[in-house]
């Protein structure tokens, strides 16, 4: 239908940082409400994974405008706010596909990431940000029945949150950057060589269906080229790839800047995670401030026997250990 597009909504919020929607919509230029935005219920899904969703199977335009309003339990603050969408971009994303949707996710800060997505690709669309509003009666506000007062309300939904949370809880220090951070692509591509063979060429055959990523839309992207062109790309915690020397000697290598301690980056519990996310963060921040912002490489150096490796952030002669990364390397010259 022209100008008709069938979308779903998500909503969603860190684990760290418990968020609740309490009322909002999409609107057309108008301002007639399009599609209301599911409200009322404890957002708290792992990392931004997907907490509720409201789906539908007709047909409407493409919002031009939102409101939202929202309750952050880490920081007990309220915020609201009317928001402007551009609907070109919007359609450029949701053109020819049979899936699309918006993701709302509260951050703290008063702010909220709005995700467009379409089958195989999410985008960022931007991070709003919304006004703090005073709330008198939060007990009806907040729809809650027990005789308790709001502070007391708040201590059984804190204690439910990782330590961490508690922790800038109690020192009045909620993290406001993770989530900047990790919307930031950096201009990188993947190298790799074996000590002694600064000459011999290693080329990849074909990645194994994609990469891992520290990143706000998605922390696994297929189809990205991390090879042969530096265009900017979040930062990998795992990357695969068959490989092959010009006389024919074949390899699989795997190399896991996120592990940390023998585990595995997508399988860290909520606080042991954040922090090797913001090693990395941190890491990738400083090495390109320091190279004054050029494309690098993600760079493997394997040993001589092409058995172990270490992975570098590189930029000409400059090169930079990435701490704790997990290599894997795999033979399979007999096996092709």
């Amino acid at each position: 239908m022209n100008n008709q597009y069938r979308w779903n909504i998500e909503t969603t919020a860190d684990e760290g940082y418990h968020m609740e929607i309490l009322s909002g919509g999409f609107y057309d230029q108008k301002g007639e409400e399009i599609a209301g935005i599911q409200s009322d219920m404890r957002l708290q899904s792992g990392l931004l994974g997907d907490s509720g969703s409201i789906t539908v199977e007709n047909y409407r335009a493409i919002p031009s405008q939102m409101n939202l309003e929202w309750f952050s339990y880490a920081e007990d603050k309220f915020f609201k706010g009317k928001f402007q969408l551009d609907i070109e971009r919007i359609k450029s994303i949701f053109h020819n596909t049979a899936y699309q949707g918006f993701k709302i996710a509260p951050i703290p800060g008063g702010r909220f990431m709005l995700y467009a997505y379409a089958e195989g690709s999410t985008e960022l669309f931007r991070i709003y940000k919304g006004q703090e509003v005073q709330v008198t009666n939060f007990k009806e506000v907040m729809r809650y029945t027990v005789d308790e007062t709001r502070s007391e309300y708040l201590v059984d939904f804190r204690k439910s949150m990782p330590l961490q949370t508690q922790q800038e809880i109690a020192s009045k220090s909620i993290s406001l950057h993770i989530w900047d951070d990790i919307s930031i692509k950096y201009p990188w591509k993947y190298t790799v060589q074996a000590e002694g063979f600064d000459k011999l060429a290693i080329t990849m055959q074909k990645d194994e269906g994609g990469a891992n990523f520290i990143d706000a839309e998605e922390d696994w992207k297929a189809d990205v080229d991390y090879y042969t062109t530096s265009f900017p790309k979040p930062i990998p915690t795992e990357i695969d790839g068959k490989f092959e020397t010009p006389a024919g000697r074949a390899f699989t290598i795997r190399i896991y800047p996120g592990n940390s301690e023998d585990l595995e980056f997508r399988k860290f519990e909520y606080v042991p995670y954040r922090k090797r996310e913001q090693e990395l963060v941190k890491q990738f921040k400083d090495f390109y401030e320091k190279i004054g912002k050029q494309e690098f490489e993600i760079h493997l150096r394997m040993s001589e026997d092409f058995k172990t490796g270490k992975v570098y952030l590189k930029k000409g002669n400059i090169m930079e250990e990435i701490p704790n990364t997990d290599v894997l390397i795999f033979d399979t010259t007999f096996g092709k």
